[in-house]
């Protein structure tokens, strides 16, 4: 079954039909009679187009395409990226389009690819969503060198300023974070970090400091250490092995709250603090910067953490969004979008 099948049916031509199907603006003025005429044709043969060659011949085919450079796309609900998806999802569905994940390319590496065989397997979809922390600099700017729209979720220098892309703000979350302890009445607090820097982290020590600095906290009030391991972009860090290396380092310091860039590291200070007799919050306040997605099982059941809370659904839901307009008008410069992350006040700060 063809267009030129509806076509007779409807007694119009071809381009009429494509003109409904696709429901574009053309030359070619359609009469609401005509497309209802077209519409009854189409359901009385069953027609269903073919968005491959819809894609071809450059119409729109209201599907959305999905892609991620990590292994598998996000199953379980733990996930750190499952929340991003099903906001993409929900949203997709909202506007009447439909989701389509790409999955199948890979490189010679056998790593995930846009370009599989050198072709770019994306242009099934009208436009697409890149999800995910990983991200492959040539190939985004290989996208926009094509001129194929696309939306980044997170933000990534490497793909350079010629992108668009909707991320957390986590900037202005650690600064929140850091205003409520200081009404709290902390004056000494102390930032862990970890061993890896990429650009969520470098927003969250800048707005450390930069709320800290606010507040007139210098350097004897206002300490970091790195979690672990040395942080090779932070040489002027001290280092701390473990959880009870924090903890020694607080005390030393007379930091009255810990503050961690990982929710998961601040679960594990948490821990180490109850079992070495410290009560949380009376001797120590603990807070958590949310998770960047950097390990597999990043949430944690314990609902108590005073933590920032990514705003996931909504990135997802905001990423749609920003597609359709760069899809409703093209050659727009790159949009960047950010939201703000929710402070959620457990029983771990007072």
């Amino acid at each position: 079954m063809t267009q030129s099948d509806v076509a007779r049916a409807a007694n119009v031509s071809t381009a009429i039909v494509s003109t409904v199907v696709n429901n574009k603006a053309a030359s070619i003025r359609v009469s609401e009679q005509t497309r209802a005429r077209v519409w009854q044709a189409i359901r009385e043969l069953n027609y269903v187009p073919n968005v491959a060659a819809q894609s071809l011949a450059g119409g729109r085919n209201r599907i959305i395409g999905a892609f991620t450079y990590h292994r598998l796309f996000p199953r379980e609900t733990r996930d750190f990226y499952y929340e991003f998806l099903l906001g993409i999802e929900e949203e997709a569905e909202a506007v009447g389009h439909n989701l389509l994940l790409f999955t199948g390319a890979r490189n010679e590496a056998g790593e995930r690819s846009i370009f599989g065989r050198d072709t770019n397997m994306l242009r099934l979809a009208d436009g697409a969503i890149l999800v995910g922390g990983k991200i492959d600099g040539d190939e985004i700017r290989r996208l926009v060198e094509d001129d194929y729209p696309f939306v980044v979720i997170g933000r990534h220098e490497v793909a350079g300023p010629d992108i668009s892309w909707v991320a957390a703000d986590y900037e202005s979350g650690t600064e929140a974070v850091v205003d409520r302890l200081y009404a709290l009445g902390h004056r000494r607090i102390l930032m862990v970090v970890g061993r890896r820097t990429h650009e969520t982290l470098v927003e969250r020590r800048l707005g450390f400091t930069t709320a800290c600095a606010r507040h007139r906290m210098g350097r004897r009030r206002a300490h970091m250490v790195a979690f672990g391991a040395p942080n090779p972009d932070l040489p002027q860090v001290r280092h701390v092995a473990d959880e009870r290396g924090v903890l020694d380092f607080a005390h030393k310091a007379e930091c009255t709250a810990v503050v961690a860039e990982s929710s998961y590291v601040a679960h594990r200070i948490y821990h180490a603090a109850l079992a070495h007799n410290l009560s949380v919050p009376q001797d120590l306040s603990i807070a958590g910067l949310g998770d960047h997605g950097d390990r597999e099982n990043v949430l944690s059941p314990d609902p108590a953490l005073t933590q920032l809370r990514t705003p996931s659904r909504e990135i997802g839901a905001a990423a749609v969004r920003m597609l359709l307009r760069r899809l409703d008008v093209s050659g727009e410069a790159a949009e960047q979008e950010r939201i703000a992350c929710e402070l959620s006040e457990g029983t771990t700060t007072a």
